[in-house]
């Protein structure tokens, strides 16, 4: 089951990876401007429609991928390089130092990961590299908790007593002893992260935090094509509502297949 989900998750990453290095291939349109067809429902000439200025559905969608997936990645390997050092260090050398990290995360890890993020957003204004920063600081608790709890359990280990008896140096330990221990658990957070920052991405972009018009992100396009939903133009919304579901459900499913392949190595 793991590796289905697994293969699963992965096929529909690639395919928005694809369709995002490949956009100026694969739209037929430019997505910026109009074709002349306004508000015209899927058809052979434009297979998403187009939205209320003309312009084709489906080649924003397409372009749309690479503002999000450059958002989502840099934000989620930020939080990474941030919260996992802070995890290592704070379960390693516990007392103060891990008390002081400890409230910090716990009072971040408390609000919301969308309020949050809106708050941190609205502060810092509405660019792609502020988004990248509040969804960053969004995740930063949940690598640190999940990376101090596995440290404080393999610190105790025969192996790390053994190292420190030889005399091996902190920043040793951490290296070569106690990280490669949490790597696996680093790749499953990461991907599970990634999986929820892509809706946190989406909510930033709703309320017009990252990108302007008329720059093609499938969040701005759901905020753009809402108004016009209880007229019956629904492909304006469905189609970037999608594709935010299913590239989100891909990293979901990598993710489980991960965490199930870690549970099960744990077992045994």
């Amino acid at each position: 089951m793991s590796n289905r989900m697994l293969y699963a998750g992965l096929a529909i990453i690639s395919a928005v990876v694809f369709m995002a290095v490949f956009a100026p291939f694969i739209a037929p349109y430019d997505p910026t401007k109009s074709t002349g067809d306004v508000l015209q429902p899927p058809s052979a000439k434009h297979i998403m429609g187009t939205d209320n200025l003309g312009r084709d559905i489906f080649s924003r969608v397409v372009y749309g991928a690479r503002v999000v997936l450059i958002v989502v990645f840099s934000a989620s390997l930020l939080s990474m390089l941030v919260g996992v050092p802070l995890g290592l260090i704070s379960g390693y050398y516990g007392g103060k130092l891990d008390r002081v990290l400890s409230m910090i995360m716990d009072s971040l890890y408390a609000f919301p990961s969308l309020i949050l993020a809106i708050a941190i957003a609205a502060v810092l204004g509405p660019s792609v590299f502020n988004a990248m920063v509040a969804i960053a600081v969004v995740y930063i608790p949940t690598y640190f908790r999940m990376i101090r709890g596995q440290t404080l359990s393999i610190k105790t280990r025969l192996f790390v007593e053994a190292a420190k008896v030889s005399g091996a140096s902190n920043a040793r330990i951490l290296r070569k002893y106690i990280f490669p221990n949490v790597a696996t658990t680093v790749i499953v957070v990461f991907s599970l992260s990634v999986a929820d920052a892509i809706i946190t991405e989406a909510g930033l972009s709703f309320l017009g935090f990252i990108v302007t018009a008329p720059t093609p992100d499938w969040g701005f396009d759901l905020s753009s094509g809402k108004p016009y939903l209880p007229a019956g133009y629904w492909w304006m919304i469905t189609f970037p509502g999608l594709m935010v579901m299913l590239l989100s459900l891909g990293f979901a499913l990598v993710g489980e297949a991960l965490s199930e392949r870690y549970l099960a190595r744990e077992e045994r």
